[in-house]
C-alpha cells in the first residue's frame, strides 16, 4: 500500500519515480494566460499492491486469502501417555522342605523260651511240653531284641508321623509289658511303648507314638523294660517254649526333613508368582503383547535328584496355544536358558489380589526318583533367576490413567507486508483455526489450546472451546478429524485485529479427562501417535479504520523557480479524477513546509470514494469521483515557496469501517491527473 500511495501522491507534483508506471502522453501547452498540463493516467489492480506468496492466495473466485500452515504444532507419542518399567533380574527359590517317604514295617518274635531264659524263670523252661499252671510275672529290663534297620531309608529324621507297635500274645496267659525302640548301636532310647493286657492265645495290645524330631537309625532293637502276667492261678495250661510275643511296627503319614532314603517320584511345589509392571500410578495394564521378549532363566539345584520344573504363562496366547515348557535340572547342576514371548499375548489380570499390572508365572516342581538311597535334607532346594530381555511390545490394553501434558509454547509466523507501514487496523470479519488431527491412540484426550496475538503488550486471546481429539475404538486403526475454531465459538476475530507484535500458541492435552463418560478402556500401539497440524485462513473479508500512512514525497521544492522570469503564477490547479472498485475510502493531507520545517500549508483530498458493496461484501460497480484542487493568494505563495512536501493518507473500509467488505484480485483503481497554471507574462 505504501507503494499505491506513493505512486499517487508522488503524481500530484510531478516528482513520480514510478515512471515504469505512469506514461505521460500528449502534452498540449497553451502559450496565453493559462498553462494546462494533462500528466496522464495511472491504472492499477489490487495485484500491484498484494502479490501473491505462500502465505498470500487467492482462490478460484479471485477472493485474497491470508494462508499460515504450520506442521505438528502439537505431537504426543505413545511414550509420553505409558511406557514399561525397566525389568531387573528376579531371583527366587523352591526349598526342599520336608519330604514324604514311604510308611514302614517291621515285625520280631521274641519266644517264651527266650524270655525265660533271659529272666531266668527256670520254671518255665522245665515245664516245656507239659500242662502246668503258667507262674506270675513281674519282671523288668530282660534284654533288648530284634535289630536291623527300615529296606527304604538308611537313616531319616522325621519332621511328621507316627509309629505304632502291636504286641500279639501267643502266650497261654496275659500279657502287659514296656517296649523301648532303642539305637542299637549307641543303646539310646528312641522311642517307649506301653502295651497292655494282651489276652492269652493270640491277643493283642498296641501303642503310638509320636515320630516329629525323632530320628530313625539303620539299627534299631526292642528293649523289654518291662513283663508282667497275671498268670493262670492252679489252672494248668500247656506250656510250649516256642510260644511267642510278637511285636509289629507299622508307620503313618512319614514326613522327613533329613534323610538317606530312595525318594519316590512327588510334586514338591505347585506356584504361581507375579511380576510386577505397574508403572507407579494410576495406570492399570490389563493385556500385553509383545512383539519381541524372551524370559530368561538360571536355575541351580541342590537337590539329592534330578528336577522337572513346569514354567507357563497362564491366560497367554501365542498363535492360539498357552506358553508353557517343562525344563530338567539335573541334581546339583545348573540349568540356563530362554523361553521365547515373541508374538505373545498376555493376560496381567489373574492376581486375586490386584486384577491389573501383574504378570503371572506358574511354577510346578516335581522330584523325579531314582529308586536309589541318596542323602535329603529340607535346606536342599532350587534357586531361580529369572529376567525380562528384549522387550518390545505391539499394543497395550488397560487404563492408562489422568495426566494432563503441556503442548510447548510456539509462535506463528504472520507477515502482512503491506501493514507494516500505516497506523490504525483491520479487522478480518472470517477468520478460522483449523486442527488437522491423525490419531492412532485408543483412549480420549481433551485439548485445551491457548491461543494469543499481542499488540503492545496487550493480549487478545482465542477463548475457543476444549476439543476431544477424534480417537479410535478399534485396535490398529487410526482416527482423523478437523477442530475448527471461528467467529461461532471463539474470539478469534479479536485475534486477527491487525497488526500485532506477535502471535503465540500453547496449552495442554488433558489424557482421561471424564472417565464416567468415556470409561476406562484404553490402548495404544508401539507405533501410536497423535499429531495436530495448524491450518490459518484468513479471507480479506475486512472492516478496517484509521489506516494512516505518511511519507515525504519532496524536501527539495522549488516550484517558483520553474516559473520563467518574464511570468508571475496568479493560480494553481490540480485536477484529480478516480474510477475504482475497491472498496477502500481514502483520504489525503498534503502538507508543506518551509526551510525550516514549518508547516505553512495543508490541503486535504478525498482520493478515494469506495465502491459500493454487495450483501457478500463484493464492489461489483465501480465508483467515480472528481477532485479540484485551487490555489490562489496566501495558499499559492506558501506553496510555490515550500522547499518539503509530505503526504499523508488515512483509509476506511466502505461505511466507515463498519462494513465488512472483501478484497479481491479484479479490484482496479483508475487515476487521472492534470494541473493548469494561471500566469501574468511581462512582455
Amino acid at each position: 500500500m505504501k507503494r499505491f500511495l506513493g505512486l499517487l501522491v508522488a503524481s500530484l507534483y510531478l516528482a513520480s519515480c514510478q515512471t515504469d508506471t505512469v506514461g505521460v502522453d500528449g502534452v498540449d501547452i497553451i502559450a496565453e494566460p493559462v498553462i494546462a498540463l494533462p500528466i496522464g493516467d495511472i491504472n492499477l489492480t489490487l495485484d500491484h499492491l498484494l502479490v501473491p506468496d505462500d502465505s498470500l492466495i487467492y482462490d478460484d473466485n479471485m477472493d485474497y486469502k491470508l494462508v499460515v500452515a504450520q506442521d505438528s504444532v502439537f505431537s504426543l507419542s505413545v511414550d509420553d501417555l505409558i511406557s514399561l518399567p525397566a525389568q531387573s533380574p528376579a531371583t527366587s527359590s523352591i526349598s526342599m522342605g520336608t519330604i514324604g517317604v514311604n510308611n514302614v514295617s517291621m515285625n520280631t518274635d521274641i519266644s517264651l523260651g527266650t524270655v525265660a531264659t533271659d529272666a531266668g524263670l527256670t520254671t518255665i523252661n522245665s515245664a516245656h511240653g507239659s500242662n502246668a499252671p503258667f507262674p506270675i510275672m513281674n519282671e523288668s529290663n530282660i534284654g533288648t531284641y530284634g535289630g536291623g534297620g527300615f529296606g527304604t531309608f538308611t537313616s531319616a529324621s522325621f519332621s511328621d508321623g507316627s509309629m505304632t507297635l502291636t504286641l500279639t500274645n501267643d502266650w497261654p496267659t496275659i500279657v502287659s509289658m514296656g517296649v523301648d525302640l532303642v539305637d542299637n548301636t549307641t543303646s539310646n532310647t528312641i522311642l517307649s511303648f506301653s502295651l497292655s493286657n494282651a489276652a492269652a492265645n493270640g491277643g493283642t495290645a498296641s501303642d503310638t507314638e509320636s515320630l516329629v524330631g525323632k530320628s530313625l537309625p539303620n539299627n534299631i532293637g526292642f528293649k523289654i523294660t518291662s513283663l508282667s502276667s497275671p498268670g493262670t492261678g492252679l489252672t494248668s495250661v500247656a506250656i510250649d517254649t516256642a510260644d511267642a510275643l510278637t511285636l509289629d511296627v507299622s508307620t503313618a503319614d512319614l514326613a522327613v526333613y533329613s534323610a538317606v532314603t530312595a525318594l519316590t517320584t512327588q510334586d514338591i511345589s505347585n506356584d504361581t508368582q507375579y511380576v510386577d509392571l505397574s508403572t507407579g500410578g494410576s495406570e492399570e495394564l490389563r493385556e500385553l503383547m509383545f512383539n519381541t521378549a524372551s524370559f530368561d532363566y538360571e536355575f541351580t539345584s541342590t537337590l539329592a535328584e534330578d528336577l522337572e520344573l513346569g514354567i507357563g504363562f497362564p491366560g497367554s496366547n501365542k498363535n492360539g496355544v498357552e506358553v508353557d515348557t517343562t525344563i530338567t535340572i539335573p541334581a546339583g547342576q545348573t540349568a540356563m536358558g530362554a523361553i521365547s514371548l515373541d508374538n505373545t499375548i498376555l493376560d496381567l489380570t489373574t492376581d486375586p489380589s490386584q486384577d491389573h499390572s501383574k504378570l503371572p508365572i506358574s511354577v510346578s516342581a516335581t522330584l523325579v526318583g531314582s529308586g536309589n538311597q541318596v542323602s535329603i535334607d529340607s535346606s536342599d532346594a532350587l534357586d531361580m533367576t529369572f529376567e525380562m530381555t528384549n522387550l518390545q511390545f505391539g499394543h497395550i490394553k488397560g487404563f492408562f490413567g489422568t495426566q494432563t501434558i503441556t503442548i510447548d509454547n510456539g509462535s506463528v509466523p504472520l507477515s502482512v507486508d503491506f501493514l507494516e507501514n500505516f497506523d490504525g487496523s483491520i479487522t478480518f470479519a472470517e477468520p478460522s483455526i483449523s486442527m488437522d488431527i491423525t490419531n492412532s491412540i485408543g483412549l480420549p484426550i481433551e485439548l485445551a489450546l491457548d491461543f494469543d496475538s499481542y499488540a503492545n503488550g496487550t493480549a487478545s486471546s482465542l477463548n475457543g472451546p476444549d476439543f476431544v481429539l477424534p480417537y479410535p475404538t478399534v485396535l490398529g486403526d487410526t482416527e482423523t478429524g478437523i477442530l475448527t475454531y471461528d467467529n461461532t465459538n471463539s474470539q478469534i476475530t479479536d485475534v486477527f485485529t491487525l497488526p500485532k507484535d506477535s502471535i503465540v500458541y500453547g496449552g495442554a492435552v488433558n489424557v482421561n479427562h471424564d472417565t464416567a463418560t468415556f470409561g476406562t478402556e484404553n490402548f495404544v500401539t508401539s507405533t501410536s501417535a497423535i499429531a495436530g497440524d495448524l491450518l490459518m485462513e484468513l479471507p480479506f473479508t475486512i472492516t478496517a479504520t484509521g489506516l494512516a500512512f505518511g511519507d515525504t514525497l519532496a524536501d527539495d521544492l522549488d516550484l517558483s523557480g520553474s516559473v520563467p522570469e518574464n511570468m508571475e503564477v496568479e493560480n494553481i490547479k490540480l485536477f484529480l479524477s478516480s474510477t475504482t472498485t475497491l472498496p477502500l475510502e481514502a483520504t489525503v493531507a498534503l502538507k508543506f513546509y518551509d526551510d525550516n520545517w514549518n508547516e505553512v500549508h495543508m490541503e486535504s483530498v478525498d482520493l478515494l470514494v469506495s465502491g459500493v458493496p454487495n450483501a457478500n461484501g463484493i464492489v461489483t460497480a465501480p465508483s467515480t469521483s472528481d477532485v479540484t484542487i485551487d490555489l490562489s493568494g496566501t495558499a499559492l505563495q506558501s506553496v510555490l515557496n515550500a522547499k518539503a512536501v509530505v503526504a499523508e493518507a488515512a483509509m476506511d473500509t466502505y461505511n466507515g469501517g463498519s462494513d465488512a467488505v472483501k478484497l479481491r484480485t479484479d479490484a482496479t483503481i483508475g487515476i487521472s491527473l492534470g494541473v493548469q497554471l494561471e500566469v501574468i507574462a511581462e512582455l
